[in-house]
């Protein structure tokens, strides 16, 4: 009997500690869902939020790049002021806000100063481990300054002669000039979308070199010149600020960009005087439309800064849909308050870039099931040949083999 009651008894114990552990697993199994649970919320929240301000950001950008064309346009055609470069300079002038905007934006989310000094560390290691040196200010973000003026200036030269619409249009098209050069440069892969969104957008800028508005019109073509070359310039400018840069921080892209407006104060103001000397850009202060200037730099500053917030903080995503939005929002305006008139082939060439611009924004995944299809063509090529051909193949490496030869 009592041996009985013992195994009765360590019987209970057994099942009581069975009991104990299948609870303390079931505390465990619920305690790992409920974590996961709450990393989803969390996830799905951080989602929701970037979508959010990434939405805002579409909208001001689009709307800043707008206007900053528009008043540029403005400035140029409306108010006749032939001093594109003057304008470049001191649209690029107002860069020097950038890294005070950024700390200022920093100070009013970081309340804790070591972290703020931790931000302000960071932002200084633009080209690597170390603080901008005299040489690579110099080397790097002079000769950075003077492409991007002369973008700018290529591009509000181009308004002269052509609406800033269409002019969006093709300025959208760098994207393609980008991959050839990411291509040759950057060694990117070769993707069948992205060749496919680099013809559409070649070919629309193509298109609007023969529209009919341009036909028997030396100036429109100047116009349509002079934004393509802008665009070229743009994707070369961008390359290389990838490859010099790379993956930059939000603070060092504001550095940077401050760093590109001192250059740009205290270097490339010569180049005011020089046009000014030799009377390529004669002007006097009372000759300045300030007001079309300061609201064309000042618009670009915010669409600068927006770009850089906007890639740190949300989607890349959501700047190039803005860059799209721009172009309807440029046509609206053109037709509204400037009496433009579109032909059908300049609907058609801007539908085209739009398109191409559209096709660079699939992921490179959508990529894999079209290359997939080649490879299987390509192998289905090679393995049909003709039978004969194919003994013909076969007798000829045997009587190549070595172990077939005889000596």
């Amino acid at each position: 009997m009592e041996n009985t009651t013992l195994h009765q008894d360590e019987g209970c114990l057994s099942e009581a500690t069975k009991l104990t552990n299948a609870e303390l697993v079931d505390s465990s199994a619920h305690h790992d869902m409920e974590q996961n649970s709450t990393s989803r919320d969390a996830s799905t929240s951080e989602h929701t939020k970037k979508s959010i301000i990434g939405c805002v950001i579409v909208i001001f950008l689009a709307l800043s790049w707008v206007g900053a064309q528009q008043f540029a346009q403005a400035a140029v055609r409306l108010h006749k002021f032939d001093a594109p470069y003057f304008m470049t300079w001191f649209s690029t002038c107002w860069m020097l806000l950038c890294f005070p905007g950024y700390l200022l934006f920093v100070a009013l989310v970081e309340i804790n100063f070591d972290r703020f000094l931790n931000h302000v560390k960071q932002a200084r290691n633009i080209f690597g481990l170390h603080p901008v040196t005299v040489v690579e200010f110099f080397k790097i973000i002079l000769t950075l300054n003077i492409i991007w003026l002369t973008v700018n200036y290529l591009y509000i030269y181009g308004l002269k002669f052509i609406a800033a619409s269409d002019a969006s249009a093709i300025m959208v098209s760098n994207v393609a000039f980008v991959y050839l050069l990411s291509l040759c440069v950057l060694g990117e892969k070769l993707y069948v979308i992205r060749v496919a969104a680099t013809a559409l957008c070649i070919g629309g800028v193509v298109l609007f070199g023969y529209a009919e508005g341009f036909k028997g019109s030396d100036n429109m073509i100047i116009g349509v010149a002079m934004i393509i070359a802008s665009a070229f310039g743009a994707a070369v400018y961008k390359v290389t600020f990838k490859k010099v840069i790379n993956e930059g921080t939000l603070g060092q892209v504001s550095l940077f960009l401050t760093l590109l407006g001192v250059a740009n104060v205290t270097i490339m103001w010569s180049v005011n005087v020089i046009l000014h000397v030799t009377d390529v850009e004669g002007f006097s202060c009372e000759d300045i439309p300030w007001r079309s200037v300061i609201l064309s730099s000042i618009l670009g500053l915010v669409f600068n800064f927006l770009v850089n917030f906007g890639i740190a903080y949300t989607y890349p995503l959501f700047i190039s849909i803005a860059m799209m939005v721009g172009i309807p929002i440029n046509v609206t305006v053109d037709v509204l308050f400037h009496g433009e008139v579109f032909t059908v082939l300049r609907i058609i060439a801007t539908l085209l870039v739009f398109a191409g611009f559209a096709l660079t924004l699939f992921p490179d995944t959508w990529n894999d099931p079209i290359h997939t299809a080649i490879r299987c063509k390509t192998a289905e090529t090679h393995s049909s040949r003709n039978p004969e051909e194919e003994d013909f193949i076969a007798n000829d490496m045997t009587d190549n083999d070595p172990e077939n030869q005889s000596y």
